[in-house]
């Protein structure tokens, strides 16, 4: 199949696009810039644009038969900080993007949205798809309406949308500053010998999966033509602290720890019922989380 992947020079779309190369799939990626971590590939269709250039995305949108769209300006940290520009940025291009592909008679799209940004502070454990959803910051909002104009083109012109909500991805190639990841931050950081900053007290439970993990069970929904929303992680919590003590005992360093008070945009504690994607998928060995921290850590000594 031609398959667009828009955000494919990020963490997680280069991964998703290492999956679809390997499964025979010939790939475009449309993106505002090329991967940090290694050389443009050269069985890839690269359009490097933004999707606020409406004549570049629909070039991009031609003849493609599924649009993976994993693109995202903000992130909680930064989503509220000037919220207009977060609109415009991270809202305005979905809709433009759902009018052409409509145009196009594009049906088929899969949306990364957010495990824990739309849900907010969660009232049960673990949460399903039929929790409520209430964001905390502007970038869960957004992903929350993103999400019912997906459901909206669904009702109305037959859209066939796959929404994706993920916990908390780690591995190769995440940016090492917390707002990407607080495994890759602290693997840096672990690297660098310097102190580490925790907002709370350590004991906020968060799911983490390995990217490659979430990459396979994406392409395994999409390929058994899913519709609607799922949550992906691994379905197990961990305390921050236990994560220090994991990066600790595998880079054999002693860590300095700073606490300080928690950020109002973090959610403290979620774990995300995964079984509604794995009556689908059938059983799936996640990558322990030793192994996928040991595994980020080979990579960043490596680069």
């Amino acid at each position: 199949m031609n398959i667009l992947v828009i955000g494919g020079n990020g963490f997680i779309g280069s991964h998703l696009v290492d999956l679809l190369l390997i499964k025979g799939h010939n790939i475009r990626v449309f993106d505002n810039s090329y991967e940090k971590y290694r050389k443009p590939l050269s069985n890839v269709d690269y359009r490097i644009s933004n999707l606020e250039n409406i004549p570049d995305l629909y070039e991009a949108l031609l003849s493609i038969d599924i649009i993976f769209y994993l693109a995202s300006s903000s992130v909680p940290s930064t989503s509220n900080i000037d919220i207009v520009s977060d609109i415009k940025k991270n809202l305005i291009p979905t809709l433009n993007l759902l009018n052409l592909a409509i145009k196009l008679g594009l049906k088929r799209i899969i949306y990364f949205s957010s495990g824990g940004a739309v849900y907010g502070e969660p009232s049960a454990a673990p949460i399903n798809e039929d929790h409520a959803l209430n964001p905390i910051s502007s970038y869960g909002i957004i992903k929350v309406t993103n999400e019912m104009y997906f459901s909206l083109f669904q009702r109305i012109y037959g859209l066939r949308p796959l929404i994706l909500r993920p916990s908390n991805p780690y591995g190769p190639r995440q940016g090492h500053y917390i707002a990407q990841g607080v495994i890759s931050t602290f693997l840096r950081k672990a690297k660098l010998k310097e102190p580490l900053t925790v907002y709370g007290d350590g004991n906020s439970t968060k799911d983490y999966i390995y990217v490659k993990d979430l990459i396979n069970l994406t392409y395994d929904l999409s390929m058994n033509n899913a519709v609607g929303v799922f949550n992906l992680g691994c379905g197990k919590g961990t305390k921050l602290n236990q994560i220090i003590e994991l990066i600790e005992k595998i880079t054999g360093n002693q860590l300095e720890v700073r606490y300080v008070d928690k950020q109002i945009y973090d959610v403290e504690h979620f774990i995300l019922d995964i079984s509604k994607a794995i009556q689908i998928i059938g059983d799936y060995s996640f990558t322990p989380l030793p192994i996928g921290i040991l595994e980020t850590w080979k990579w960043l000594n490596l680069k």
